[in-house]
């Protein structure tokens, strides 16, 4: 194999664009390269030279022992910045998660009060620092995901799926410092997919340098390309494996917070995806649900699963001779919801102990409706695909004339054809489409809760898909 002398790395840099003077963040991989003469500092000694003496060179130097101590913690992102930052004239920032090791003029001040900014890699930061003012970031070897920058993009988004944590460092008089870090990023990220992007915008030029695949980007463009496509789609950077748990419970974290801007309560029934609570818990998770209606039997088995996971109950859901149920249901604070066809199961959901709710069920609208022109009926569950099934029109000939949505404190997303087919929400004939948008036209603060009829956390996923739809085009 033949062996990169610096000359080869020179001219490598320069062909993909690197200039003297420039500012350069650099991302790296030495293996990448294949065989150098004199190891990570011949690197180091070609980038110093293709930037000359007015040139910055920055190398992030992230540890993870705690407290982080720069004048002595050793990085793992590679052996170039780890030779990098023990160099003499090198500068590190304090920062206890992303720290930064730089040399140049301009050094010091990019560094300065790392650990004083909100986040680690946004505005104030060394990172948004140098992009921002005519940086350039250079991925040696090494792609997207290990571009910290893009980071400061979810962090100027506003990424709901970015959390807050501590971090703690010693200070140069030897104590130790915590400190809050805001807008954290998780451990998966879908960065590669911008390499498209920014080859469209024309933001970057790819080359090689030996065996090693080399991006350079200029800064400002790169990030601000990044906070459009974020703002455009927050879901932009993860990416879309089903079996990639980061990336699905990150994505739900989006759709809880589009939630939060919504009077209801989104529910979900545990026996439409599962038996097993990890799927179960997964499946909600994924579609930023936190709340479940369940039988007697379901909270019994899954009581601790859902303490530990803050998951909520919106209902225990059981038949009319549940009283064992029903006295559960009281005993939670939470209603405990029937099915009713006839004015006699009715009358005997009336009967049962704490807050029953009647949920509607194989029987036409005008039977509910005599029914809840007298006093002492429970509250009403309006189920839209039921009253389909019996060839009613449930938002303009039920709903809208306003004797049972008087009565509705919970919605059930379940949709079907008059002849009683399960459809996916807004694809049948339950009008589920009108009645949400009026629920929310009055501030319905109760649950709407979405039915998987089909069953499993593939049907399960499909029918949270249509009702995203619904109310993304509301």
């Amino acid at each position: 194999m033949i062996s990169l002398t610096k000359k080869d790395i020179v001219r490598g840099l320069v062909s993909l664009g690197l200039e003297s003077g420039d500012k350069v963040l650099m991302h790296s991989s030495f293996v990448a390269l294949g065989k150098v003469e004199g190891g990570p500092n011949t690197v180091i000694d070609a980038l110093l030279e293709v930037l000359g003496e007015d040139g910055l060179l920055v190398m992030p130097t992230f540890s993870a022992g705690s407290p982080f101590n720069r004048k002595n913690a050793p990085t793992g992102l590679g052996v170039i910045p780890d030779a990098f930052w023990r160099l003499p004239g090198v500068v590190r920032s304090l920062h206890p998660s992303h720290s930064v090791a730089a040399m140049g003029p301009g050094a010091e001040d990019l560094i300065r009060d790392h650990e004083k900014a909100p986040t680690a890699y946004g505005e104030g930061t060394p990172y948004c620092k140098l992009a921002m003012g005519g940086g350039k970031v250079l991925l040696l070897g090494v792609d997207q995901d290990r571009n910290t920058t893009l980071h400061a993009a979810e962090a100027a988004a506003g990424a709901p799926y970015l959390k807050n944590i501590e971090g703690a460092y010693i200070d140069d008089n030897g104590d130790e410092v915590k400190i809050p870090i805001a807008a954290m990023a998780g451990p998966h990220r879908d960065f590669i997919g911008l390499d498209k992007l920014f080859r469209e915008k024309g933001i970057m030029r790819i080359g090689r340098i030996g065996r090693a695949a080399c991006r350079l980007m200029d800064g400002e463009a790169m990030l601000l390309a990044a906070i459009e496509a974020l703002q455009k789609d927050p879901a932009a950077v993860l990416c879309n494996n089903p079996a990639c748990w980061d990336c699905v419970r990150q994505r739900g974290q989006i759709k809880a917070a589009r939630l939060l801007d919504e009077c209801f309560t989104l529910a979900a029934v545990a026996g439409d995806i599962s038996e097993d609570w990890e799927d179960v818990h997964r499946a909600i998770l994924g579609e930023g649900i936190s709340a479940l209606e369940l039988t007697a039997e379901e909270y019994e088995r899954w009581s601790s699963d859902l303490t530990d996971a803050g998951i909520s109950i919106s209902a225990i859901r059981g038949g009319l001779k549940g009283n064992a149920a029903a006295k559960l249901a009281e005993s939670l604070g939470v209603p405990f919801i029937v099915p009713a066809s006839c004015e006699e199961d009715m009358a005997a959901a009336a009967k049962l102990p704490g807050r029953v709710i009647v949920e509607n069920t194989g029987a036409c609208s005008a039977v509910y409706k005599e029914a809840y022109n007298r006093d002492g009926m429970p509250e009403f569950a309006f189920n839209p695909a039921q009253f389909a099934a019996v060839g009613e029109k449930p938002f303009l000939r039920v709903f809208y004339r306003g004797t049972l949505r008087k009565h509705t404190v919970h919605f059930y997303l379940d949709d079907g054809l008059f002849n009683g087919t399960p459809t996916l929400p807004g694809q049948g004939n339950g009008e589920v489409k009108e009645i949400i948008s009026m629920l929310r036209c009055r501030g319905y603060n109760g649950a709407i809760t979405l039915r998987a009829r089909s069953g499993g956390t593939a049907g399960f996923r499909e029918a949270a898909l249509a009702f995203w739809y619904l109310l993304d085009n509301m």
